[in-house]
């Protein structure tokens, strides 16, 4: 009997120099620190022989492409040192996000249309690593009321291998420890707030339930000569609030939304310099407004979808301060 245990996993994770050339040397800072246990699995791409034989049965499978999908959860917190990248910073690189670093204030995450990055995962589980190349992906924000801000990512990377290893050193010290959301460690919802140089001011300020946000990469596995590649072929922002509306705001709200009233979202947390996180979306449109049941009060539940400037600028900021 084998007795390999499931919480003897780990994820290591560099930006490639070249996309899709899998980096070969890894350091203990090269590990994440998760949050539940991650998810791994192997997707083949088999092809069938369909050999005519005169009698009934199978023939077999031959293995053509296969990729790893890799989810997992990391705490929203920032890097603890204004302007220095927070850990899971490369995670949003690989989900198609530019990194912006602006010395001893801030770092900004804005997504791009182009040169998205990738990166070489190495998953380790209980005596067996498993290495893959190019990978790219998606993630979901979720700074609700009352619980630790976590993003979830989902990845998927090509010509994954495994060979023997058990889970190497690692260092986790770059995890610094969250906040929870809550009333005395995050700002109100804004909505009709500004950014400029990385701060949020002005706008409505509304009581609320907390954001969610879905960064909706549309990710595909790229099989082509000389090319394999995954690829990110388009992005849906959306994203779900709950706030607090007097009658009066809830009418003026439905009026918007018919009206398709577009305006900016802004959510800030963390009270310490250097864990603080933003996120911002400059043109914002509110959709299905319901009423939902909060301990016996009302609130209003809305839907968001998070749109490009008119000139392309990006739908969506995350700072980490």
């Amino acid at each position: 009997m084998s007795d390999r245990l499931t919480r003897r996993a780990a994820v290591m994770a560099k930006v490639e120099a070249v996309y899709g050339t899998a980096e070969t040397t890894f350091a203990a800072t090269d590990a994440v620190l998760l949050v539940n246990p991650p998810s791994f699995a192997i997707e083949p791409d088999n092809v069938p022989r369909n050999l005519a034989l005169p009698w009934l049965g199978n023939s077999e499978e031959l293995p053509a492409t296969r990729r790893a999908r890799l989810k997992f959860d990391v705490e929203l917190v920032g890097s603890g040192t204004p302007g220095t990248p927070p850990a899971w910073g490369k995670f949003l690189r690989g989900c198609g996000f530019a990194e912006t670093i602006v010395v001893g204030n801030r770092v900004e995450y804005t997504p791009v249309n182009t040169g998205f990055e990738g990166l070489t995962f190495r998953f380790f589980r209980d005596g067996v690593r498993y290495v893959a190349r190019g990978g790219r992906g998606t993630v979901k924000l979720n700074l609700a009321a009352y619980a630790v801000p976590t993003a979830s990512f989902e990845f998927q990377a090509f010509d994954t291998l495994a060979v023997p290893a058990g889970v190497p050193a690692i260092d986790l010290s770059a995890f610094i420890s969250p906040e929870v959301v809550t009333d005395a460690a995050s700002g109100d919802i804004r909505l009709g707030a500004t950014l400029a140089t990385g701060t949020i001011s002005g706008g409505q300020v509304l009581a609320s339930k907390g954001l969610t946000i879905d960064i909706g990469n549309k990710v595909s596995h790229r099989k082509i000569l000389g090319g394999e590649q995954i690829r990110i072929g388009d992005r849906s922002v959306s994203g779900q609030m709950a706030v607090d509306l007097t009658a009066e705001d809830e009418i003026t709200w439905r009026s918007d939304i018919n009206a398709v009233a577009l305006t900016s979202v802004a959510f800030q947390h963390g009270t310490a310099a250097g864990k603080r996180i933003a996120l911002f979306g400059g043109r914002v449109q509110r959709t299905n407004p319901q009423a939902i049941d909060d301990d016996g009060s009302v609130l209003i539940q809305s839907d968001l979808r998070f749109l490009p400037g008119p000139t392309g600028a990006p739908e969506i900021t995350i700072i980490a301060r």
